[in-house]
């Protein structure tokens, strides 16, 4: 193989497109690549011209858009007046030649063709990268500093300047972390640690001093520093393999002060809930003590936790059902054991607590011991039911001096009618006896004996009728039992029992009801509500000797209720009393002897043992007015 042979083969096997072409633009040499990069027809072979090829690529828009001829007549000019040396040549599909141009002895060139459209890609990408790489550091909130394996900066962001407190051209120049760190004492940008050695003004020995402990630290170190403008800025270092450092600067100020404020909060808060007299604790979602306060603590001392059985499984199957469903559990009543075993009583509540999502996170559960007021209401029910027992008693013992009071007179009648008899008895026994009895003797005993049987008979009829009507109502009241009665009727006997209570004053009573108006109820309770009604106004409503009327009411609802009304025309109940008239022991005639239970007695009686309600009315006028409502039956 020839020269000329070799050289043809070296040109077909470059990766580069050349051409020669000599001073009259005739081109000499051209290889397969070239071909390959323009899609020239391979008819274009030496001794082709060369302005053919160029007019060929102009119409091809090879140059861009316009008018193909004078694209052509540019180019080829410019081959006359010799190209640049080297400059970049983009086609239209994109791909980026570079174009290489050398000047012959002969005065043609020599043009070689490289495609570097990836490594252009690659450069570019790489550009935009650092671009933004670039802009990443200067947004970020961190200064962001590069040392070499020297300790020099060689690359920075603008924060970084900022936290640095060293100005921009300083950075430029190069300088080395300790050069940077004595610019620093120097301007008070930078206090020494409080544990530092005392060094007066000597700047180097503070540098030397602090250059040890922070400049090249043997793993990824943080550390805090404080500025001298007051700000508290951490600094972390991190080794790069070549010997060089990456450096942060970050400014914690406001993180510390929150935190400090957050610690404070913490405090507060749990210096709050410690001193709250109830049970306090934090559970997460699967059931977990996360927060306690000293109550909960001492209530269940060294275990923290309440002791299992059934007040433990309600409490967890209340936490569950506060988890599943994020609604919270009012409050409530339960009894559970304390760590001693000792069973209190709590009024509890459970609240959840929720994520942004409004997914529940934690339980709250706060628990308020009301064993001593549970012991209390218990103590309060006996004195009452006591006290109840003792009205009742008193009562009684008022209607047992009404029934000698009423039963004394027809008894002493009796008694006198009885006397009178004997009496004529015993002289129409003499004139008997004596043989001397005459007809008109015998007809006067027998009007007088007449006479006397129909008194005893009557005024005995009457006290075994008083006694009858005193004995169902003691009955009543003594028993408690349920029965039918007739409502009209029974309040008669009610205030029958009443009447001697009522003969001392100048007050009536007078009724409204109708006649047969049967109730299924307990007859007992109902007269010491009425019995209780009637005395308290005898006591506060009037003065002594003051006359008054009593009006009672009574309808039958048609839903099945009894709709009964009191009212008096007393000196009525202050208004700033109003609400207090049906508390246990209230009372404005303590003085006088007055328990405060009358009107406590009856709400209690009327919303228990009647099923029903007593409520104080507004009305028109003085006096004092109350509704009760009951059922039939």
């Amino acid at each position: 193989m020839s020269g000329d042979d070799l050289a043809a083969f070296a040109l077909e096997q470059m990766d580069q497109g050349v051409m020669l072409v000599d001073a009259d633009l005739t081109v000499r040499v051209i290889n397969g690549r070239l071909y390959e990069m323009f899609d020239v027809p391979r008819g274009y072979r030496p001794g082709a011209d060369y302005a053919r090829i160029v007019q060929l690529l102009a119409r091809r828009g090879e140059y861009g858009p316009g008018d193909p001829d004078a694209i052509a007549a540019r180019q080829l000019e410019r081959a006359r007046l010799g190209d640049p040396a080297l400059y970049e040549h983009r086609r239209p599909d994109g791909r980026v030649l570079e174009v290489r141009t050398r000047r012959t002895a002969g005065g043609g060139f020599v043009r070689t063709y490289s495609d570097v459209t990836e490594r252009r890609r690659a450069e570019d990408d790489l550009a935009i990268q650092r671009h933004l790489l670039r802009l990443t550091l200067e947004n970020i909130g961190q200064g962001i500093v590069l040392l070499d394996r020297d300790l020099r900066y060689i690359a920075w962001n603008g924060n970084a300047l900022d936290l640095l407190g060293v100005p921009d051209e300083i950075l430029r120049s190069s300088p080395t972390l300790p050069d940077v760190v004595r610019l620093q004492i120097a301007n008070g940008m930078v206090e020494m640690p409080a544990d530092a050695p005392e060094f007066g003004d000597d700047l180097d020995a503070k540098t030397a001093w602090l250059m040890e402990r922070i400049g090249r630290p043997e793993r990824e170190f943080v550390y805090a520093r404080p500025q001298g403008d007051g700000r508290l800025i951490e600094v972390r270092v991190v080794q790069l393999p070549d010997g060089g450092q990456v450096r942060t600067f970050t400014d914690i100020t406001g993180r510390v002060i929150a935190d400090e404020a957050l610690r404070q909060g913490r405090e507060i808060l749990t210096g709050v809930i410690d001193a709250i007299p109830a049970l306090i604790d934090v559970k997460d979602r699967d059931g977990t003590v996360r927060l306690t306060n000293r109550f909960y603590r001492e209530t269940y001392g060294p275990a923290a936790a309440p002791p299992p059985g059934a007040a433990a499984e309600r409490a967890a199957a209340l936490d569950r059902l506060v988890a599943e469903s994020g609604q919270g559990v009012p409050f409530h009543e339960d009894r559970a054991p304390d760590a001693t075993g000792c069973l209190r009583d709590w009024l509890s509540t459970k609240m959840p607590l929720t994520d942004e999502d409004g997914e529940v996170t934690h339980i709250v559960t706060v628990a308020l011991d009301i064993t001593a007021r549970k012991r209390a209401e218990a103590e309060l029910r006996d004195a009452q039911a006591s006290l109840i027992q003792a009205e009742k008693l008193a009562s009684l013992a008022q209607l047992v001096a009404g029934v000698a009071h009423e039963v004394n007179t027809p008894i002493g009648v009796t008694l006198t009618a009885i006397s009178h008899l004997a009496d004529e008895v015993g002289r129409i026994r003499a004139l008997f006896e004596e043989n001397r009895i005459r007809r008109s003797d015998f007809q006067d005993f027998l009007e007088v004996a007449w006479e006397s049987t129909q008194m005893i008979l009557s005024n005995v009829e009457r006290a075994t009728g008083l006694i009858q009507s005193f004995k169902q109502v003691a009955s009543d009241q003594a028993s408690g039992e349920r029965r039918s009665f007739d409502l009209a009727a029974y309040i008669d006997e009610v205030l029958l029992s009443l009447r001697p209570r009522l003969r001392h004053t100048r007050v009536t009573v007078e009724l409204d009801i109708p006649s047969g108006l049967i109730v299924d109820g307990y007859p007992g309770a109902f007269a010491q509500v009425l019995s209780n009604l009637i005395i308290n106004a005898l006591v506060h409503a009037y003065d002594e000797g003051a006359s008054g009327r009593i009006l009672l009411t009574a309808r039958r609802l048609p839903s099945g209720w009894i709709e009964m009304r009191y009212a008096d025309d007393g000196k009525g109940i202050p208004a700033e009393i109003r609400s207090r008239i049906f508390d246990p022991f209230f009372t404005t005639k303590r003085a006088t002897g007055a328990s405060g239970l009358g009107l406590s007695i009856c709400a209690n009686i009327m919303t228990g043992t009647m099923r029903g309600s007593i409520a104080l009315e507004d009305g028109p006028g003085t006096g004092t007015r109350f509704l009760l409502r009951f059922p039939v039956g």
